[in-house]
């Protein structure tokens, strides 16, 4: 009866994921969304950091209860315990070739990894949408990360193909000569900028590189958009929506990515092999704020009012609040926004609203009282006909979904 017993139950899965942002949680959605299309049950155990991952991994394994890995924490000090082990492994943002030289690198291990074209293609789409470049440029976030270099080789040699003269910066100063410690170049930023041909485009690394080019830029006395538009990756709330003009940035395909991971990861158990390609993950959306805006009265007029239901919407802001900051009349207002946006003011303001909703919900313990004070709704009564009219479910359910890992509708 034990055997029988140990049979039918669910194989532990150790996950570990980078949570900066949006994109963890996004990968653990779509890792959810995944198991439930299959109808699979996995006991999950997620951690978020790379001693967290490998410390828990060798517990796994020594207790004999480690089934299978999913983890952003790819280097060989992280996997090579469970490489030994012959535990199949899913490595998400891995040097694939560095681990095509190992010996038996491939043996059970799949990947799934950023398309960096696709990316780059997404990325200039937006930018290129918006206005016309005399120059482009890419600013890397530091001299030792693969991935700002493979993200910075994309966008490039997109700059290139779409015949925008540019140039590449690194932001961060690596140990050298005559450095006595490594750290950011904002003076060396600050002549790059003023180097190039206004008006210009620039692709950041990340959130955090950006955050500090659009600093930069007004230091060296450039306006952005008119001078410089920048656009960041990585879509993190933390840079994006707490500087003005809001920071545009890549949202990368979070769900898609986690996915991509459980399937690959559930195939192997079944007794499959690993894909012989790695399985690609791209940009789900543009998120288009202030720092990209176009330079068209309708488009400043969008984008206006863009920046202000992201910072606001949760203070209990509403269509009369939008029209008055924007200056517009609500006819105007209204057709603009619609045309560029393909919804109303009021949908984006509920679709921002609902966002921190979920966030509180996830993550918190708050009451239906406190979320709607935090949130810009009239009352807990009128937040919870929203929701559950919007979502499907009450804001109980909703949470109880959430926090047993599944997918809430």
């Amino acid at each position: 009866m034990a055997n029988a017993s140990q049979k039918t139950d669910p194989p532990s899965i150790l996950v570990g994921l980078l949570m900066a942002g949006n994109f963890g949680a996004e990968v653990s959605e779509g890792i959810q969304e995944e198991l439930e299309v299959r109808r699979l049950a996995w006991n999950m155990c997620y951690v978020r950091t790379p001693e967290t991952f490998t410390t828990t991994a060798r517990w796994m394994l020594r207790a004999g209860t480690l089934a299978g890995a999913i983890t952003y924490y790819c280097s060989p000090l992280r996997t090579n315990p469970l490489r030994r082990a012959r535990v199949p492994l899913v490595c998400l943002n891995a040097d694939r070739e560095g681990y095509a030289s190992r010996p038996g690198a491939r043996r059970r291990t799949a990947y799934v990894e950023m398309d960096f074209e696709a990316i780059a293609r997404a990325a200039l789409d937006h930018l290129v949408s918006r206005a016309r470049f005399r120059s482009g440029g890419y600013v890397e976030c530091h001299w030792d990360y693969d991935w700002s270099r493979l993200r910075g080789d994309a966008v490039m040699a997109e700059f290139a193909r779409r015949g925008i003269a540019a140039s590449r910066f690194l932001h961060y100063n690596a140990p050298s000569r005559g450095l006595s410690k490594a750290g950011p170049d904002f003076a060396g930023t600050v002549r790059w900028l003023r180097s190039l041909k206004t008006p210009a485009a620039v692709v950041a690394a990340n959130d955090a590189t950006a955050v500090d080019v659009m600093r930069l830029c007004a230091a060296a006395g450039l306006d952005v958009p008119r001078d410089i538009a920048v656009l960041g990756m990585d879509d993190d709330p933390v840079f994006c929506r707490y500087i003005r003009p809001g920071l545009s940035s890549v949202h990368f395909a979070g769900r898609k990515a986690g996915r991509l991971a459980a399937g690959a990861l559930a195939d192997m158990l079944a007794g499959a092999p690993p894909p012989r390609a790695p399985r690609l993950y791209g940009a789900a959306s543009i998120a288009a704020r202030g720092s990209t805006a176009t330079p068209s009265a309708a488009g400043n007029l969008v984008q206006r009012a863009i920046d202000y239901i992201d910072a606001h919407a949760c203070d209990g802001a509403t269509l009369a609040d939008v029209v008055r900051h924007c200056y517009s009349s609500r006819s105007l207002l209204t057709l603009r926004f619609r045309q560029f946006q393909g919804q109303s003011v009021g949908e984006a303001l509920d679709e921002r609203r609902f966002r921190e909703v979920r966030h509180l919900l996830r993550h918190t313990s708050l009451n239906a009282e406190q979320i709607s004070a935090r949130c810009g709704f009239e009352s807990a009564r009128t937040l919870r006909r929203a929701f559950q009219r919007a979502h499907g479910a009450t804001l109980s359910a909703w949470r109880a979904a959430a926090r047993a890992g599944k997918m809430p509708h």
